[in-house]
């Protein structure tokens, strides 16, 4: 063990500071949820349409310009792509909003009252009462150029590069230089309902039944078979439908590389809705929005709202004043550090839940702005330019409207010790730190140190003041990475499937119930010197 001691780069945590999160509560009157009958949703930006024909629409901070004009009058249908929304007034013209690019705000004039519209992500399309089909955006794939097809057609659905139709036969058109969605021409029905996606093309028979004609990288992904089916939306990595008690049906696809891992669990199999729609975003985790059949809420599934691609929508419209309330200044963040170097400090804190708007951590360093971060609970500060012994830290949280937290303790850093070290806006100590729970001497060995090939370790800690706070529990990970969560009762972790010949970081915290990091420390640990070394 000696040698493991040589090894080891670790500081021990002093302190943990609980989270102070203070929401404002709404009023009666605004607790009350709103109801809705249709819902649009586009990359960052949700409208909704109650039963009066207002729309109500949320979006970022940074999109502000996606909202609909305070004089828009009352719609009968709305729909979302990219940048803008559409929507059809009660007297039957099209109105749209939003970014005008490619001329998506410019719909064609219409001989008769239009009665259907789809969007894709920078093209609309739209039927009049007499089956005329009009199309106006961007045209790079023909997504324009309607066929002219007997009849004419009464429903139309909109994808990236392409645009399909159901004419008055039931079969299904599809215009594009795209090939994936015209296999073999039109594709024979009789349908009721479609759904194109960029890597799926779908249709609700008139049977009920799902049907797909097109799978584009998704040979493992099949149509639900639990209908008949009354509504359907697909994106990249699934397939729903609403059966005819309004429960959602969906069938996935294994994640790609740049993908959420989407399981069934994650989506309200339980909850009826009323419709489904998903979102006009064409990468990551597609989510998916629906109207509650209960009370005509709106729920949005199918995507980590932390994740970089999908995590750009709002909360949608009707959401509760509570979340709204939600700004940087409701937090209060305490602050501590590892040092696994003189130029590799790791700082980290309780973390910070995903609101809208969004909120953000401002580290300093020796009172100077280092950088801001969007990560939820640490930031990792390898600088080798810093030549000074000590370096003084401290957090606070901001938001995208400007609003500010408090700054955090102050904590010290000697980067020639290793050690971490508490201090007030003074200098001085914390009242009461030592009382506080502590994790203490982290220690990593190989399970069995002299078999070769061996990949298990066993992880040890000890505790102080360990009845101080109560602990949920104990996360482990490596090189930062989750890897398990134990019992409160342990102090000692075995696993497996390491290639301890390279050197990792190893670390242990005490979570509370509400998944605060009370404590948390780390070890540095390899077989060879050489890969892991002080």
């Amino acid at each position: 063990m000696s040698g493991f001691f040589k090894n080891k780069v670790t500081a021990t945590i002093r302190f943990a500071v609980m989270v102070a999160l203070f929401v404002v509560m709404p009023s009666p009157a605004q607790s009350q949820s709103q109801s809705f009958e249709q819902i649009a949703v586009g990359a960052s930006h949700i409208c909704a349409l109650d039963g009066e024909g207002r729309v109500e629409c949320t979006t970022t901070s940074t999109a502000q310009r996606f909202l609909p004009p305070e004089d828009l009058p009352p719609m009968s249908k709305i729909v979302a792509g990219q940048q803008h929304s559409c929507g059809i007034t009660l007297d039957g013209n099209v109105l749209c909003w939003g970014e005008d690019v490619f001329g998506v705000l410019q719909p064609p004039t219409f001989d008769a009252p239009v009665a259907s519209i789809a969007s894709g992500f920078n093209h609309v399309c739209a039927i009049d009462i007499n089956n005329v089909t009009q199309c106006w955006g961007l045209g790079s794939n023909d997504q324009l150029d309607v066929p002219d097809v007997p009849g004419g057609f009464v429903k139309v659905a909109a994808a990236r590069t392409a645009s399909c139709g159901i004419d008055t036969a039931g079969d299904v058109h599809c215009w594009t230089t795209d090939s994936f969605f015209n296999p073999d021409g039109p594709i024979a029905g009789p349908f009721v309902d479609i759904a194109i996606d960029s890597n799926q093309a779908c249709g609700i028979t008139g049977n009920g039944d799902i049907e797909c004609w097109a799978a584009r990288e998704r040979q493992n992904l099949f149509p639900p078979t639990n209908g008949p089916y009354i509504d359907l939306t697909v994106t990249n990595s699934a397939i729903c439908g609403l059966r005819g008690d309004q429960l959602l049906d969906c069938s996935f696809a294994a994640p790609t590389l740049f993908e959420l891992d989407t399981r069934a669990e994650e989506y309200p199999l339980d909850v009826r809705f009323s419709s489904i729609e998903r979102s006009n975003f064409q990468f990551g985790g597609v989510p998916i929005c629906g109207i509650r059949a209960d009370n005509g809420s709106i729920s949005c599934f199918g995507s980590n709202p932390s994740d970089n691609f999908s995590g750009s929508l709002p909360a949608p419209p009707g959401s509760s004043p509570m979340a709204a309330a939600i700004t940087a200044s409701n937090f209060i963040l305490g602050l501590t550090a590892e040092v696994y170097s003189r130029n590799q400090v790791e700082l980290f804190w309780n973390r910070v839940p995903n609101v809208f708007p969004p909120i953000s951590v401002e580290v300093y360093r020796d009172d100077e702005l280092l950088t801001t971060t969007r990560n939820s609970l640490s930031f990792y500060d390898n600088d080798d330019s810093v030549t000074s012994e000590e370096s003084r830290y401290r957090i606070r949280t901001v938001d995208d409207a400007g609003n500010v937290g408090e700054f955090s303790n102050l904590i010290v850093v000697n980067r020639a010790t290793a050690e971490v070290s508490l201090a007030d806006s003074e200098g001085g100590g914390i009242p009461g730190a030592d009382d506080l729970l502590r994790i203490r001497d982290v220690s990593v060995t190989a399970f069995a140190q002299f078999v070769a090939n061996n990949d298990s370790f066993i992880l040890t800690w000890s505790l102080d003041n360990p009845s101080s706070v109560p602990v949920a529990g104990f996360e482990i990970r490596i090189n930062n990475e989750p890897s398990a969560f134990v019992t409160s009762s342990t102090t000692t972790f075995v696993g497996d499937g390491v290639d301890l010949n390279f050197c990792r970081i190893y670390s242990v915290a005490a979570v509370a119930d509400d998944g605060t990091i009370l404590d948390y420390g780390s070890a540095a640990f390899g077989n060879s010197a050489i890969v892991c070394p002080r």
